[in-house]
């Protein structure tokens, strides 16, 4: 029996009814069956009728801006995974799965970025084996191996990240290297600071390092985007970390809104970087340690590394001799 909550009558009857629901910040609007009280009209709970709009509202959102459950469910059944094991490959809990391939639910930031990298490169999936490997039996792995037709090999960061145009041009002169990447990420974000800042001041370490030694510290590669250079592949260079379990997200809150900051998790052994390298990183964390996000973003547009690059292209190195301030070579 349904029975309003606003009058206590237990007259009620179903019609189609339009509403807007906000799905991560976007406005989906849906017309569904809902029950309605005849006595008042004020909406009654039904719950076979409300999960029917709430799957409605999900599919409209994942059809429009996500990752349809269909798509899911058939990526998964591309490599001749269970539910179970493609969750522990990926990192979440099998009832999670079950959701997103039910449509019950919609992937988080996290899995969204997962799911979409392997959508769009099924090869990905050696990485994400290697990466939660601690998780997985040796009959998981064994019936991986026969799934994949080869044992899952760690090439991934470094095919996303090796540059086939000139290795001086956009590398710096120097070959990618995830040791030097994770000993400088861990010392910029030593302390929480938004992504925002840790990108520019990865760049300004790697472009400063080049104008005083003709070479950059990481390898890695920088695109102008419109709030400024950020690292080429960024979205899976930080997933990896976060998968490591060596940074982590937190979450802070200034006038009223919220901001994702980043945190390191590694113990700063700095084995990898040389003391001048490690002087250009504390050089440039110390200068911009009172910037504003949108201070360091507009301090990077005036630099000709953004002014003489098309928008989402990679950044040139030779750049870095026109960089001023921050930390030159005496």
């Amino acid at each position: 029996m349904y029975k309003c909550i606003n009058c206590g009558s237990t007259d009620t009857y179903v019609k189609k009814y339009k509403d807007t629901y906000n799905v991560k910040g976007i406005q989906i609007d849906v017309e569904t069956d809902c029950r309605f009280c005849s006595k008042c009209n004020h909406q009654v709970r039904d719950k076979e009728l409300d999960n029917n709009t709430i799957l409605e509202v999900y599919n409209k959102y994942n059809s429009l801006y996500g990752i349809r459950p269909e798509e899911i469910t058939a990526l998964r059944e591309s490599y001749g995974f269970s539910k179970e094991l493609f969750a522990k490959i990926i990192g979440c809990a099998r009832k999670t799965l079950i959701s997103y391939e039910n449509g019950t639910s919609i992937p988080n930031d996290n899995f969204y970025i997962i799911l979409k990298m392997l959508l769009n490169d099924p090869s990905m999936i050696n990485n994400f084996v290697l990466a939660n490997e601690q998780y997985l039996t040796d009959k998981d792995l064994k019936k991986i191996k026969e799934k994949l037709g080869k044992e899952p090999n760690n090439i991934i960061l470094q095919a996303f990240f090796d540059n086939e145009e000139d290795i001086a041009d956009y590398n710096g002169y120097t070959e990618f290297n995830i040791n030097k990447v994770e000993e400088t990420i861990a010392n910029l974000t030593n302390s929480a600071i938004s992504k925002m800042k840790l990108f520019k001041e990865l760049f300004y370490s790697d472009f400063v390092n080049y104008k005083n030694t003709a070479a950059g510290i990481t390898g890695l590669e920088y695109v102008k985007y419109a709030k400024g250079p950020v690292p080429n592949h960024f979205e899976i260079l930080l997933d990896d970390l976060y998968r490591k379990g060596l940074i982590d997200y937190v979450t802070e809150y200034v006038d009223g809104k919220e901001h994702e900051l980043i945190i390191s998790k590694m113990p700063i052994k700095n084995k990898n970087l040389s003391s001048n390298e490690l002087l250009v990183i504390n050089k440039v964390k110390e200068y911009f340690k009172d910037f504003s996000d949108q201070e360091i973003s507009d301090y990077s547009h005036k630099e000709d590394a953004y002014i003489k690059t098309n928008m989402n292209e990679l950044i040139s190195y030779d750049y870095a001799l026109d960089i001023k301030g921050i930390y030159d070579k005496e």
